[in-house]
């Protein structure tokens, strides 16, 4: 127990740091004084704050909760609670505190409480109770465009994309400027393939987009995501990616540069950042790289702010590392903090602008090096992100104005692939609903990525070639009947269109060789359902463009033999797989090409990748120790 003029000094120190807004101080002399009798509601309350602030969020947790038993009414100290509870996706626990409070006046009044409980109820995917709560918002503020934005987001996650479409045009309307609402209204509109006005649509976005600067923070969960399925000028995609990297870094400050030096000969240490590491396409995809990497020379940790699934492939993919570090209670700033102290060399960010994402971990300076790889298929638009790993065919050095970081490229494909993974048999097509002796075009992706000019294309083959029928995804029923009619429009009987539904890994590797041929789309690419094709021996034909996404599907073919397939517009993509069709000789010549070259292929040699990823990880720490600057690595000869 102080003494009262020493505990009276030490709370006046402590508030007087929390007065210069130092919240590492105030966190750490306001929790010398909570033993201490005197210590109330109001102090565990702002020690709770300075937590907060200060990132230690677990503390923060703990002082609400005792600020709330002396004073269980406190408005305040609910929302603090509640605060430190979602920023570590503690969204169970947020969602009781929510619930206990939901039906007192000031919850059903207070706009912030009734955003944040909707967003909890989202992230646990309880959506219809989710949209219920944002609704209850709109009755609060019915013109905040934020919350016409959440409740499209609730209706696109219940697949309601026309009704969605609708929410985001709202919002929209509400503020013209908000390049997210427009990006998204059109994005809900491609996953129902609702295509009227979309050349209107686009063109009004892409005015917009170059009449803001690149510092203009835009919010919006999935805004840049939903660019790159839609038509626009590589350049602006920069220009809307720094946008999206602003608002979500804010006001950071980089962490101070660590004074040690790391001793001579030590192995290199990678790290990488994602939520993905469980049975996930990252996963899966990495898995092997990180299996075959040289473990003399490096040592991986990965750093995981995502759900456990225990799964074969978590197990799988952790197993192959050193080190696995939960980094979910904690913040950003504590997140950067410990992988500071953990002396990591090259940290690899591997969701940049996707959902969950904490790319702003990145904009901390955790390490020397800072990579962006795999995950998101364009710029980060951070400029703390040294380089952005690609390859010849996605990321030409042609291409360097269009990355915030420098480009670095893997000789043969950026894609790693896992060459352990099933090959089962072949399933029958009568399983499927497909004709027995029909040419079945097929494309798996999912409905967002079609355009019209795609969906055009593939109605101009199938008038060419009668005998064949387009085997699609089953994405949801919006898309398939608008679909249907579309073919209609083109003078396609609709039941030429055949839909798969969705299907485990294995059942859908196993359905993929019943498809003689993959049509890809653009200018959003077949990304991983175009490497389950060719690893299962369907070839693809693609159109190049000139954004990453739009170049993935060419890289793949390049790395298995295949660039004849790579064509250079929608007219030049038609022609040459008519002509394919009407030789099926050449059509098999290629399938026996993916059958015969599997084990040979870049593209599916895990030991050859991971030698090559660490070698661009130690030309990228060459510089960096030598004090150099980050430059374009091209790929090694």
């Amino acid at each position: 127990m102080h003494t009262d003029n020493a505990y009276l000094t030490a709370k006046r120190n402590a508030y007087a740091h929390v007065t210069r807004q130092n919240w590492p101080g105030a966190a750490q002399g306001l929790q010398a004084l909570a033993s201490d009798a005197r210590f109330s509601a109001r102090d565990w309350q702002s020690l709770a704050i300075a937590n907060v602030h200060a990132g230690s969020l677990p503390n923060a947790v703990s002082a609400a909760r005792q600020a709330l038993a002396q004073e269980p009414d406190n408005f305040r100290t609910v929302q603090v609670l509640t605060i430190a509870l979602m920023e570590q996706h503690r969204w169970a626990e947020a969602a009781e505190v929510f619930a206990q409070y939901d039906g007192t006046a000031e919850a059903a009044t207070t706009l912030s409480f009734l955003i944040n409980h909707g967003t909890a109820l989202w992230k646990l995917r309880r959506l219809h109770e989710a949209l219920e709560v944002f609704l209850k918002a709109l009755s609060v503020e019915m013109t905040d465009p934020s919350v016409h934005m959440r409740v499209g987001l609730v209706l696109k996650d219940m697949k309601l994309y026309a009704e969605a479409a609708e929410s985001f045009t709202t919002a929209a309307a509400l503020a013209p400027e908000r390049l997210a609402a427009r990006l998204m209204a059109i994005h809900m509109r491609q996953y129902a393939c609702d295509w009227q006005d979309f050349d209107v649509q686009c063109a009004g976005a892409i005015d917009l987009m170059q009449r803001l600067t690149p510092d203009a923070p835009e919010p919006g969960e999935g805004a840049l995501f939903a660019l790159l399925a839609m038509p626009h000028p590589a350049a602006l995609f920069k220009v809307a990616a720094q946008q999206a990297a602003a608002f979500q870094i804010g006001a950071v400050q980089a962490l101070p540069a660590p004074t040690r030096q790391r001793e001579r000969g030590a192995r290199l240490r990678i790290g990488y950042l994602s939520c993905d590491f469980h049975n996930h396409a990252t996963a899966q995809l990495l898995v092997e790289a990180l299996e075959q990497r040289n473990a003399r020379d490096f040592e991986v940790t990965l750093y995981s702010h995502g759900h456990d699934d225990h799964t074969a492939m978590q197990h799988r993919v952790r197993a192959a590392c050193e080190h696995v570090v939960d980094l979910r209670a904690l913040g950003l700033r504590a997140m950067a903090q410990r992988i500071q102290a953990d002396g990591i060399d090259v940290l690899v960010d591997l969701k940049g602008h996707t959902q969950d994402s904490c790319l702003a971990v990145m904009a901390y300076r955790a390490a020397p090096v800072q990579v962006s790889w795999l995950g998101f298929p364009g710029t980060s638009g951070l400029h703390c992100i040294d380089y952005f790993i690609g390859d010849p065919v996605t990321t030409p050095l042609s291409h360097a104005a269009h990355y915030t970081e420098c480009i670095a490229q893997m000789p043969h494909c950026y894609q790693p692939n896992d060459s352990q993974r099933a090959r089962p048999a072949p399933s029958d097509r009568l399983q499927w609903g497909l004709p027995k002796h029909a040419l079945v075009l097929g494309c798996f992706n999912q409905s967002f990525k079609l355009t019209p000019e795609t969906f055009g294309a593939w109605m101009h083959i199938l008038q060419a070639v009668p005998q064949a029928v387009l085997w699609m995804l089953y994405d949801n029923a919006q898309a398939s009947a608008n679909l249907r009619r579309a073919a209609t429009r083109h003078g396609i009987d609709p039941d030429r269109l055949i839909f798969a539904p969705k299907a485990s890994v294995s059942d859908h590797l196993a359905r993929l060789p019943l498809a003689d041929l993959m049509l890809d789309n653009w200018p959003c690419n077949a990304h991983t359902t175009a490497s389950d094709a060719l690893w299962m021996g369907v070839p693809l034909a693609t159109v190049i463009g000139e954004t990453f996404a739009s170049r993935v599907a060419a890289s793949l073919l390049t790395a298995v033999g295949l660039d004849k397939l790579v064509f250079a517009d929608a007219a030049a993509y038609e022609a040459g797989v008519i002509a394919l069709l009407q030789q099926p000789e050449r059509l098999q010549a290629m399938r026996d090409h993916l059958a015969q070259g599997r084990q040979a292929f870049p593209l599916f040699d895990g030991t050859r990748f991971a030698g090559d990823l660490e070698s661009l990880y130690r030309r990228m720490v060459e510089r960096s120790r030598a004090g150099l600057e980050p430059e374009a690595l091209p790929a090694a000869g």
